[in-house]
């Protein structure tokens, strides 16, 4: 990287955000990227791992923030934080059931007009993986093979099957309030066919829930012990997983705590939640 460059990268590290656009090859669909660099960025030979976050319009600040928050005072290693938007209209339903989801189910958080588009995680998937990651690690000086992806309620599920679907595309996980109730507890089967041919699986994951996230439908406190347990059931080799019950958060509450706890969790930080 030239000076200009790393004066440019310095400068919007200080302004606190570059966005970046591009329409996918897989879906056609046009994301926006919000991108925000460390205080550090720019620095000779210096490079950062990339913390990835679905839900952009809420979770970018709050990510950003916590991680300038912590790094700064030596609670939480610096990083590049990558938030995952849309470049168009608010559809914020339409987004998730269709992104976020990984097979079609006539049943779903938003009812089934929405869930006409559900299914779409494969293809968003790909556009990760061959075009946004491509795509940062092109633009910004990042460690390759040090990425987090991390998401809340359908995010979260949709990064739970990541983890199984694409092996190594990511190192780290964080699920919020996963949505593991999906399509009659999905995961649950995706997982039982994970183990019939893997015997490792080397990530770092952090799962929560809030203690008040019970309904007349389900539990989803019961929903994330199950999957958890069966990870664990399994012995993946190089599997390091932590599970918790945050007290006195619900569905709504539980992100911004989920996500500081699971970065110093996953980040093996001083203070990690272990």
């Amino acid at each position: 990287m030239g000076r200009a460059a790393r004066q440019r990268r310095a400068a919007a590290a200080r302004r606190g955000t570059e966005t970046l656009t591009l329409t996918s090859r897989a879906n056609g669909v046009a994301y926006k990227l919000y991108v925000a660099l460390p205080h550090h960025y720019g620095e000779e030979g210096k490079r950062f791992p990339v913390i990835y976050t679905l839900d952009a319009d809420y979770s970018f600040l709050i990510v950003r923030n916590i991680v300038d928050h912590l790094s700064e005072r030596d609670d939480l290693g610096e990083a590049i934080v990558v938030s995952i938007a849309y470049d168009g209209p608010l559809q914020y339903r339409l987004n998730r059931t269709r992104d976020y989801t990984p097979v079609f189910s006539p049943t779903g958080g938003y009812g089934p007009e929405y869930q006409k588009v559900s299914g779409g995680g494969p293809k968003f998937l790909e556009t990760i993986e061959k075009e946004i990651i491509p795509c940062i690690d092109a633009e910004y000086a990042t460690l390759p093979g040090d990425r987090t992806l991390s998401g809340h309620s359908y995010g979260g599920l949709f990064t739970l099957w990541a983890m199984l679907a694409r092996p190594g595309l990511f190192q780290r996980y964080i699920a919020v309030s996963p949505s593991l109730w999906y399509d009659d507890h999905l995961m649950l089967r995706i997982e039982s066919e994970f183990a019939k041919t893997h015997r490792a699986l080397p990530v770092r994951a952090y799962l929560c829930v809030g203690s008040h996230e019970h309904s007349d439908d389900g539990s989803m406190i019961d929903d994330l012990e199950a999957f958890a347990a069966q990870l664990r059931a399994h012995a993946y080799d190089g599997l390091a997983l932590r599970t918790r019950v945050m007290e006195n958060e619900t569905h709504n509450t539980v992100y911004p705590g989920g996500i500081s706890n699971g970065l110093r969790y996953v980040f093996q930080s001083r203070w990690g939640d272990e």
